[in-house]
Order: C-alpha cells, then structure tokens, then sequence
C-alpha cells in the first residue's frame, strides 16, 4: 500500500468532516440496541487508527445509519451487511445512501443537488485511494447539509457547537458551502431566487448554464459509450467461441485505480481554478464598485468647488457690478 494514501487518509480523517460525522458513533444503534462498533472499542482500548476509522466510513452501512438518523421516514431499503469486505455490497449499500440523499433534497429541502453525486463505484470498488477520499469528502458535505436543515437540525447544531472553535469555523464554512454556493444546490421554491440581486443572480445564472452544459457532454458521451458496449456484445455474439490465450481489451484493475486517482487530481485542480476565477471576477466587480463610488465623489467635490467659486464670483460682482472692471476683482 502507498504511504503517500495513508497520509492523505489521515489528515482526511483530522478534517472537520470527518470529526463532524464520528459524533454520531453513539448515536447508531443496531437491531438489537447495541450500538454499532460498541464491542469493538470495549475489547479494544487503544485507540483506533486512522485507517480503522476511515474503513468504518466506507463499509456502506454506518453513513447511512447515520442518514437514517437525519430523515427517520425513508423509503424501506434493505442494507447489505459487509463483513467480508465485498465491493459489490458496498456499492449497493453506496447506491441506497445516494437515492436517499438526493430524494430529501429535493422532496424535503425542495433544493436540486447541483454539484455532481459521489461516484459510487470509485468509492465502492477500493476506498483506499485518493480517489474515493475525495468522493467520501463530498459525501460527507452532502450529508452536513442534510444534517442542518432538517427537522432536527437544532440538536445537530447543537452538536456541533461541542466540538473546539477551529473546527467549528472550519464546519461553518462547508455549512455555508453546501446551502448558499449556487454552483452546489439551487432552491426549486422560485420565489426565493427572486431575492437574489445583481452579481449574485449572475453566479447562478452561469452555475445554470454551465450545469446544463456538463450534462449534455455526460448524455453524450454515455450515449457513445452505450453504443461501443452495443457494438462489443453483437461482436461477441457473432464469434461461436473467444480465443484461446485472449487478451481483455480492459485495463488492469491497477490502471483503472490510477485513472480513477488521476481524474480525482485532475477535478480538484479544476475546481481550484474556477474558484481562482470567481476571485478574479469578484475583485473586477469590487474595482468597478470602487470606480463609480471614485468617479461619484470627484463629480460631488468639483460641484462643491465649482459652486464655491461662483457664489465668490457673484459676491464680488455685486461690489463691481461693471463687466468692464473684471481684472480689478482678480487684482484686489
């Protein structure tokens, strides 16, 4: 295993996120009422690793305890007990807890999920890689904003309060991120977007568009990739038998991780980049502001002055009221 991913699962597991969700340990129960992970840390008294408490958050069952917890009323979905460590059940598990997600969103929140849903199989298929940290962190964005606007959301507040000020703020921010951020969510009540004013209709008028474009390149490129898979099985289907000693076409499991890990990289690197653009068009926006107040001001003070001058001109015209005699006002 690569030290460097176990460095990232450790300071992963330090974020707030991840402090935040490990708050509901005790509150998770199972059937029978023993809490969840309870006998493990009663036989156990040294603290779990990093990588234990991480591989707790990827077994597809305690997330979504926990999202049970938020929205008692869910549709009934069996959750596929993972002892052995499966992918697939993980990836099942993954799939219910993003159904689940989404439909409070939208039918409880009356909010649409903006930002794209954890990929489930980067997550489910082998959680220790960059990858699917960077998957579970949006997961676990998705549910904080569950969390606090639900029915129950002053007690999960009030939750959070216990934890130290650092993170607390560091909460805040990620709160802030996945309710107000109109690249993240959209209010589906069309009268609260009435509300929004100027540069900030702007951000979600360009968070609009440029949704809808992703979305036809994704219906796009599935549509190719339907057609390639179309194409692979009729070709399967014409030759009687595969030959002997073949080669798959696919790549190694490694490779894919690889790839997996790259894309990852490569989503952050351009989320940073849109975020740096946003700055950028922020700061334009400040310096506009800060023209026109500029250009508003200079126009007020040369109106003063010129005002100024005039009652000056028209006091001494008063003691010289010839024209002719202008030079003896300029010489007295």
């Amino acid at each position: 295993m690569d030290s460097n991913i176990m460095e990232i699962i450790e300071e992963f597991m330090e974020s707030a996120l991840a402090q935040w969700v490990q708050l509901f340990e005790k509150m998770v129960e199972r059937e029978d009422g023993v809490a969840l992970y309870s006998q493990y840390m009663e036989v156990n008294s040294i603290p779990q690793s990093a990588r234990d408490r991480y591989m707790r958050l990827t077994n597809g069952i305690f997330l979504n305890e926990i999202m049970r917890i938020i929205d008692p009323n869910p549709k009934v979905e069996r959750l596929y007990d993972n002892e052995r460590d499966d992918h697939m059940l993980r990836v099942q598990n993954f799939s219910i807890l993003n159904r689940h997600i989404r439909a409070f969103y939208q039918e409880d929140l009356q909010q649409l999920i903006l930002m794209p849903l954890p990929n489930i199989a980067i997550l489910g298929q082998d959680p220790i890689t960059e990858a699917a940290v960077e998957e579970l962190r949006r997961l676990l964005l998705l549910l904080l904003g569950c969390a606090v606007q639900c029915e129950e959301k002053e007690a999960f507040i009030q939750q959070i309060q216990s934890l130290d000020i650092e993170t607390q703020a560091a909460i805040a921010s990620c709160i802030q991120q996945v309710t107000q951020d109109p690249r993240m969510v959209l209010p589906l009540r069309w009268e609260e977007l009435e509300e929004v004013e100027g540069a900030d209709f702007q951000l979600v008028f360009t968070s609009m568009t440029k949704q809808i474009q992703n979305l036809l390149t994704q219906r796009d490129t599935q549509l190719e990739r339907i057609a390639e898979l179309c194409r692979e099985r009729e070709a399967q289907s014409d030759s009687p038998t595969a030959p002997l000693g073949g080669h798959s076409e696919e790549p190694p499991q490694g490779l894919a991780l690889q790839l997996a890990d790259s894309k990852a990289k490569l989503r952050r690197l351009k989320q940073q980049l849109e975020d740096k653009g946003d700055q950028i068009l922020d700061y334009n926006l400040e310096i506009q502001t800060m023209e026109d107040q500029l250009k508003k001001l200079h126009k007020e003070v040369w109106t003063e002055t010129w005002c100024s001058d005039l009652v000056v001109s028209l006091s001494k015209r008063k003691r010289y009221p010839c024209f002719g005699y202008r030079e003896r006002l300029y010489h007295t």
